[in-house]
């Protein structure tokens, strides 16, 4: 698949909007990692070895992402082990797609309400967000936009066939019961969520209770949709029923599921070490619901993977569907 001359600009824009993003994150965290105060406003941060630890993880993860979109426009991209474009991209566009949702919402609600953004004990300045938060958005635009295109050179069947095509494999019953599980772990934490919502405070530490604003019903509400859409992309696509083209349940299900897992991997990462983040005392039943979100997101990847190697076997044996 050759691209056309718009195309070839599309890509090449969506990698200069993700590297403009990546860039100024990677800069400041190799000034906090070789101890610089740039923009930490409480020097103490720099001691703590938590705080050290988490800064080199998102390093890393950032250094990925930029090897990865470069790749995205590079020959020897396509030559990079499927599973080693996959795994990142499958967690990083499940967190930064969350990222895109809730950032610009949230600064909007603070300017229209006079709400300030930012707590006045924050340990970096105000700066470093606004910095941060708008790479993130850029990431998440050009990481989408390129894995895209990369996708399509790649794995041209995900965009060509249909739900319906081909016939279930020996692992459909298999596909059929971890599914079904998926949307009923998924649907339990749907309903948690959005009761919090609502005004429950079952669960909720009383510190969580007393401070619950905007963010946190913007969190909880996308927490909710996401476990929805992992589940019912999931569905369709074992199912097999519908006669949409596949990559739309694949998206849904991919970001769903990616959501879950890297948002709640996350959690349970700042919940069970040591660090500024990590807010300690009792956590009601927030870290029970970070568990199973986190084993959730991980058995509808693992099921989703399984349907679709079954999707990819079946078009190489099988002309693609038109339309």
């Amino acid at each position: 698949m050759i691209d056309n001359p718009r195309t070839g600009v599309l890509r090449l824009t969506a990698t200069a909007v993700a590297v403009a993003g990546i860039l100024p994150y990677l800069a400041l965290k190799i000034a906090w990692l070789t101890g610089s105060t740039l923009g930490i406003q409480d020097a103490a941060v720099l001691d703590d070895a938590g705080f050290f630890g988490l800064n080199l993880l998102t390093f890393g993860m950032d250094a990925v992402a930029l090897v990865i979109v470069l790749a995205f426009v590079r020959l020897w991209g396509r030559r990079i082990p499927a599973g080693l474009i996959l795994l990142p991209m499958w967690v990083g566009i499940g967190l930064l797609a969350v990222i895109l949702a809730q950032v610009p919402l949230s600064a909007l609600v603070g300017v229209l309400s006079g709400t300030p953004l930012l707590t006045e004990d924050s340990p970096v300045a105000g700066w470093v967000y606004v910095v941060v938060y708008t790479g993130f958005c850029c990431q998440a635009l050009g990481l989408m936009v390129g894995f895209r295109y990369h996708a399509r050179h790649r794995w041209p069947w995900v965009f060509t066939r249909r739900v319906s095509d081909g016939t279930a494999g020996a692992t459909h019953e298999f596909q059929a019961f971890a599914a079904w599980g998926v949307a009923i772990v998924a649907g339990i934490l749907a309903v948690i969520n959005l009761s919090w919502i609502l005004g429950a405070t079952y669960g909720l530490p009383a510190a969580v209770i007393a401070g619950r604003t905007f963010a946190f019903h913007l969190n909880v509400g996308i927490n909710a949709a996401t476990a929805v859409a992992a589940a019912a992309g999931l569905l369709m696509i074992v199912r097999r029923r519908s006669g949409r083209p596949l990559w739309i349940p694949v998206t849904v299900a991919w970001i769903g599921s990616g959501a879950m897992f890297g948002w709640s991997l996350y959690a349970m990462i700042i919940a069970l070490t040591p660090n500024p983040l990590n807010p300690g005392g009792d956590q009601g039943i927030l870290d029970l619901v970070s568990l199973f979100t986190l084993l959730t997101g991980a058995v509808a990847g693992l099921t989703g993977i399984v349907a679709l190697a079954e999707h990819a076997s079946a078009s190489r044996s099988a002309p693609p569907a038109a339309g």
